[in-house]
């Protein structure tokens, strides 16, 4: 696992961005956040991510879109779903298109970095 990895985090609600960066910048990781799947698209670089922390339900490109663009583009980095609306049918196609983890909202901040953890390490 590289030093300080490098957490994209796109969302729309500025509250979840904010929060989310705190916590994953306290256990030590970097974060580049990102008010929509666009934004987060026009400036990707896949060489400088090692995982994307999505919600589902965004205005214009939802998740499960920037899940499919992503894969079109080769992605090698774990995405992870979130929801403050999970739906079994939403699930099901996060996890199709290989989401790595679909989380429901409030986030469980101990959880998240678990799995964050695990992903990360099984890269190296």
């Amino acid at each position: 696992m590289k030093e300080s990895p490098i957490i994209c985090i796109v969302d729309d609600d500025i509250d979840v961005r904010a929060s989310l960066e705190n916590l994953l910048r306290s256990v030590g990781m970097s974060v580049r956040t990102f008010g929509s799947a666009e934004i987060f698209l026009e400036e990707y670089n896949q060489s400088g991510v090692d995982c994307v922390i999505t919600d589902l339900h965004m205005p214009g490109m939802d998740g499960l879109a920037l899940q499919e663009q992503l894969n079109t583009l080769g992605r090698d980095f774990p995405v992870i779903m979130m929801t403050a609306f999970p739906t079994k049918s939403a699930h099901e196609q996060a996890l199709r298109l290989g989401a790595a983890a679909f989380l429901e909202k409030p986030i469980d901040p101990d959880r998240l970095i678990e799995q964050l953890e695990g992903m990360l390490s099984d890269g190296t």
